[in-house]
Parts: C-alpha cells; structure tokens; sequence
C-alpha cells in the first residue's frame, strides 16, 4: 500500500476484499487501504481501476463506512465505469482519492432528525446514523422493490417504503409508495421543528426540500452530480442555486457539488433549473 496526502486528501493505493452484490441492484464494495481512513458522513472519494481497465476519468461514490483499514462503498451499475468496477474481484487493485466534499453535520441539540434515503443515496445517511443517532430520530429508506433493499445494512430502527411491494423477503416488512411519502404518513409538519436529511435521485431531493419547507423545518441534501476532478478545479458537476444580491452584485448562482457540496441547504438551490439539468 501507497500513499500521499494533501491536507486531509489520501491518495491511496487499496485491495480488494469485497465487492458483492447485497440486493437485486446494489453492490458492497470493501478496500482495504493499508492504513486508517478517517470521514464525515457525506464525505466521498474518487476511485479508479488499474492496468487495462483504467478510467480517464475517476469516479465518486460517497463513503459507507470506515473500520480501521477498511473502507466500504455502495454502488449500481449504471455504465461502462461501474461495469467495470463489479468485475473487481479480492485482491483486484483500486486508487483511492479521499475524503472529499463536506458533510452532514451532528444532529441539533433542539430537534430530532428525520432521514430520508433512496437507492445510492444510502451510503452517507447509513454513516449519520450509524454515527449519531438518538431515540427520537427517524430514518426512511426507499427502494424499488422489496428485492432492491439492502436488508443486511438496515439495522433496527430504519423503516423502509418500496415503490412495488413485491419480493420481500420472509419476516420482512416495508411500507408501499415514495419514501418522502412514508415521512408524511407517519410524521406533520405541525409535530414541531425538526431537520430534515436526504440523499437519493432528484425528484426525491425535490420532494423533501418541500416537505420540510411546508414545515418550515431546515433540510440539508446531499446532491448526487457527475464529477470528473472531485476537487473544484473541472467545474463539471455544478448545482444551480438561486441568485443573492440585486442586479448589480449579484454571484453567479452556480457551486461546484465537489468542493461546495455535496451537502447543500435545500432552500439554496434553484430545484426549477436543477431539475432540467435532470
């Protein structure tokens, strides 16, 4: 294993120890680096293959977990990158660039919690709440089916919707409809204050930057963009947000979700342009 470092940027050289499929969809992907990895919940890293399989371009995946050596991903095949990347098997070499971007922050003192999770925008709500939570927080996931549900990663306390209430296994139960509407079955807007935390496909985002807003309640997303430096330098994953200023000073409404995000303020980003970018 090799390494360098800039602030607290690794460039690392890992293994594989796992990268096995734990539902109908979604691949684990466990590297051992050679050396501790520390992170925020919704920080990520940029991962390369090797020799013939190399990519130009890295890609992002946000980190799922961190045990000493050992850094775990979640991820779909969605191209030729992540075909690739699924063919790795133990003992496969993969480049490590990490941790970047912001993250979650700890819970507020003041309110509970409510997470909302969808597919791949599992990993770093997975990590906040492994990491933080507390009684009265609640946590939703949402999958395709009762076979796309990565049961062995939702330890108790998480409640899961499916779009089709098809497939699941014994024992298991899930809530059938959009995840951001099981959160509206179960809880109000006038239950009080509480912060809002959501990772997932846009109209997901969409759909809790509402929910909360109809509350008045504070919500953080973490967005999923293209990237193609992961450091703010490529500019290829910029997130629309809207103006501040008048007409004069206005700032360019645009942040890179790399280096601004990939954890933004739900009322700071302009969901009408953010959804044609879709």
């Amino acid at each position: 294993m090799n390494g360098g470092q800039s602030g607290n940027r690794l460039r690392l050289t890992g293994h594989v120890l796992a990268n096995t499929a734990i539902s109908s969809g979604l691949i684990r992907l466990d590297l051992d680096l050679g050396r501790p990895v520390s992170f925020a919940p919704g920080q990520f890293a940029m991962l390369n293959l090797t020799g013939p399989d190399s990519l130009v371009f890295s890609r992002p995946f946000s980190i799922l977990a961190c045990e000493e050596t050992v850094v775990s991903f979640l991820y779909r095949v969605v191209g030729r990158g992540t075909a690739l990347l699924a063919r790795q098997e133990p003992g496969c070499v993969v480049t490590f660039f990490g941790p970047l971007g912001g993250s979650f922050p700890p819970p507020p003192d003041d309110s509970p919690v409510v997470i909302l999770a969808g597919g791949v925008g599992l990993p770093p709500l997975y990590a906040w709440w492994r990491r933080y939570r507390r009684g009265e927080d609640r946590a939703y996931f949402g999958g395709r089916d009762g076979a796309d549900v990565p049961w062995s990663l939702l330890e108790e306390g998480w409640r899961v919707s499916v779009d089709r209430l098809t497939n699941l296994p014994p024992g298991a139960e899930a809530w059938e409809g959009l995840v951001v509407d099981y959160g509206r079955h179960e809880l109000t807007t006038s239950d009080g204050p509480r912060l809002v935390l959501a990772c997932g496909p846009a109209p997901l985002l969409r759909a809790a930057a509402r929910w909360a807003a109809e509350g008045n309640w504070p919500c953080l997303v973490s967005v999923e963009e293209r990237m193609g430096c992961g450091y703010g330098v490529c500019n290829g994953c910029v997130v629309p947000l809207l103006a501040t200023g008048d007409a004069t000073d206005a700032v360019l409404p645009y942040a890179t979700c790399c280096e601004e995000g990939p954890v933004f303020a739900a009322e700071r980003i302009d969901w009408d342009a953010f959804a044609r970018t879709e």
